[in-house]
């Protein structure tokens, strides 16, 4: 009998397994975003955190891929305060380039 690779999971399957395992380990992250990569090939996360500090920089943490893990698509996160997340809305801070909150799909 062949053996058969395992099925590679979508983009957006991946990108809920990751949120899920960041609520885990933040029970205080209030909410998480996906936001459309033009490539469709990063995952761009916005997490939105009560225990996230207020910093007033919108700096996103970059991630591999990891197919040992399951994790098909390098990654990005950035973590962002309540009020943060307020400021990004109201426009008076600004997600990283290339990132487009108007695409954004809550996981």
């Amino acid at each position: 009998m062949a053996h058969t690779a395992p099925k590679r999971r979508s983009h957006l399957e991946t990108a809920r397994e990751l949120a899920d395992a960041h609520r885990r380990v933040d029970p205080a992250t209030t909410m998480i975003l996906l936001l459309a990569d033009p490539t469709g090939e990063e995952i761009r996360l916005v997490e939105v955190s009560m225990s996230a500090p207020r910093s007033g920089d919108v700096f996103p943490f970059r991630y591999e891929a990891r197919p040992d893990l399951n994790i098909d698509f390098p990654s990005a996160v950035v973590l962002l305060s309540p009020d943060e997340w307020q400021d990004v809305e109201a426009g008076r801070l600004d997600l990283p380039s290339g990132w487009d909150a108007r695409t954004r799909q809550p996981l």
